[in-house]
């Protein structure tokens, strides 16, 4: 049930890769959380010497196309590791699609900079990090 300001679990949430033309879509599973990609753009100074009110000047930049990265379970062999495996070796360009549950789907062109395991021990759950580069946000 929704709290009075509409806030709702992420439960049901999702991270998928798509890869291809017509992509071929791979759940992430084992995803605990994740946070959209910031591409908040740099301000790029323009002031001058005859800026309006002695006060400084600042355009918009470009937006970012920053590293991303996603703990996720460690399961050998799964459907998560052959994808990623498969992507971290072809170093080719791929979808990313975020989807907050209750929300549409975000998709990112991507690439992969690395697939690991991190956390592995005697007690826990095994962990990975995959490491993205986000590129553009793809709008339909």
């Amino acid at each position: 049930m929704a709290a009075s300001s509409g806030a709702v679990r992420g439960y049901g949430s999702t991270v998928r890769v798509g890869v291809g033309e017509i992509p071929t879509w791979t759940k992430l599973v084992g995803v605990e959380e994740f946070e959209f990609p910031d591409q908040t753009p740099d301000n790029e100074e323009v002031t001058h010497l005859e800026s309006p009110n002695d006060t400084e000047e600042f355009i918009r930049g470009m937006k970012k196309a920053p590293t991303w990265a996603l703990n996720m379970h460690y399961a050998p062999g799964s459907e998560s590791d052959v994808a990623l495996v498969a992507l971290d070796a072809s170093g080719e360009d791929f979808l990313l699609e975020l989807t907050a549950v209750g929300a549409d789907p975000v998709e990112y062109a991507a690439y992969l900079n690395s697939w690991r395991p991190i956390g592995i021990n005697a007690k826990g759950k095994m962990m990975s990090v995959a490491t993205f580069t986000v590129k553009a946000r793809v709008v339909a």
